[in-house]
């Protein structure tokens, strides 16, 4: 059944002047930090595939070199001084041609590493989005609770201003005076302590946001009753965290693959080609080189360091599945609290609607049974005090029940896709 109470639309037909959730989280997005800190952590990650494409390209490089020489000769048709200016010219290539599979397992390797940072990305966005959601409901929170704590202040003090001309005429006692004003101490303190807290929220706001909580949209519509099997399911196949786990086991049987691969031989291609001018100043030659090899590599006896990484691969995979077991049952609890805490949060707003309601009604009376003298001015303070803390119980479980709904989506990774018009483009 919906809260006909919470009402609020995300997207649409919301005035002008108001600031919703859904602009909130945009802002948030636009102007924070780590968002573009996940970016460019994106950018670099994504250069790690085209180093490992670039492997298996061949290496191409050229030389250019001049060699001046000077020599004293002697012989017997007499002395001579040659000098010789020679210049060469090298194109050097060479290429792998087998490597037993270990560059293409770097360059899968590569993309899961992108993926990780992908993942790690959306959670960065998630927290940002949770954040601003947050930041946006206790702004709300806190301006409705001063507003009760301010009718609340109000009535308690034409209590006490009633009550001092009731002590005036003898009809109200000395402990009736104290209780007003002892009443209306705690009133105004508790509208101080409000009013404190409204400022904090306002400035918190801003500092996640980038924007002045003016004119926030205090109804809000989930419209949708979360359903408690299907959360879990979503949990267990889109969590980000859990994803990015998984991955860590990819990335670990790879590693071990690349290890048992360094075993297998290694087939290269070189080839150069060079060319000679010898003699600028006096005669010279030209001369032309060219040479083509193939080299076989062949692994024999490496310290035993392949042996000992491949056995430390294979414990690094093991550990790697059980914290992926570790975390699914750590995530089985941790979406049942927070499944619970929503169901809890989302009675206790009927609950305290209901309670609104008897109190009030239960003040009128007790204000016409205290204007004929047969309640005291304690009983109507008590109401009214009783009044107070149901209206802040019940913003509180508004608040947690709003807040409980996107922790759920944010657990399933389906939090983004509510916000998704916001969300950065990154290729």
């Amino acid at each position: 059944m919906k809260l006909l109470l919470i009402l609020f639309v995300l997207f649409f037909f919301n005035p002008l002047y108001a600031l919703t959730i859904s602009q909130s989280v945009k802002s948030t997005i636009d102007n924070n930090p780590k968002v573009q800190i996940s970016i460019e952590k994106l950018n670099e990650s994504k250069e790690l595939i085209e180093n490992a494409y670039g492997q298996k390209l061949p290496s191409i490089t050229t030389t250019i070199s001049g060699t001046y020489s000077n020599a004293d000769k002697s012989a017997t048709t007499g002395d001579t001084t040659p000098e010789t200016l020679t210049d060469k010219y090298k194109l050097s290539l060479s290429q792998n041609l087998y490597d037993g599979g270990i560059n293409n397992l770097e360059i899968n390797r590569s993309q899961i590493l992108y993926n990780n940072e992908i993942l790690k990305f959306q959670n960065t966005l998630q927290e940002l989005i949770l954040n601003a959601i947050d930041g946006y409901l206790t702004v709300i929170n806190y301006k409705e609770s001063l507003e009760a704590n301010k009718k609340n202040y109000d009535s308690v003090l034409r209590v006490l201003e009633e009550t001092k001309t009731r002590f005036e005429l003898g009809s109200a006692t000395l402990y009736d005076l104290q209780s007003a004003e002892s009443a209306f101490s705690i009133a105004e303190t508790n509208l101080f302590i409000a009013d404190q807290n409204y400022l904090i929220s306002k400035k918190t706001f801003k500092r996640i946001v980038g924007e002045e909580p003016l004119e926030l949209e205090t109804l809000i519509d989930l419209n949708e009753d979360l359903i408690f099997k299907n959360v879990i399911s979503n949990v267990n196949i889109k969590n980000f965290n859990l994803l990015i786990l998984k991955n860590e086991i990819s990335n670990k049987k790879i590693l071990l693959e690349k290890e048992k691969n360094t075993k297998l031989p290694s087939l290269d291609l070189s080839a150069s080609a060079e060319y000679s001018n010898a003699g600028r100043m006096d005669d010279g030659t030209e001369s032309t080189d060219g040479t083509i090899a193939l080299t076989l590599t062949i692994p024999i006896f490496q310290q035993n360091i392949d042996n000992s990484n491949i056995r430390k691969y294979n414990s690094q995979i093991l550990q790697s599945e059980l914290n992926v077991e570790d975390y699914l049952a750590d995530l089985d609890i941790e979406t049942s609290n927070l499944f619970k805490n929503y169901l809890i949060s989302k009675s206790s707003i009927k609950t305290n609607l209901k309670r609104i309601d008897t109190i009030e009604t239960s003040i009128e009376i007790i204000k016409e049974e205290y204007d004929i003298g047969t309640k005291s001015i304690t009983d109507l303070i008590e109401a009214e005090s009783d009044l107070l803390d149901v209206n802040v119980s019940y913003l509180n479980a508004k608040k947690d029940y709003i807040l409980n709904y996107f922790k759920i989506k944010a657990l399933e990774g389906n939090l983004l896709e509510l916000f998704k018009n916001y969300i950065p483009k990154f290729n």
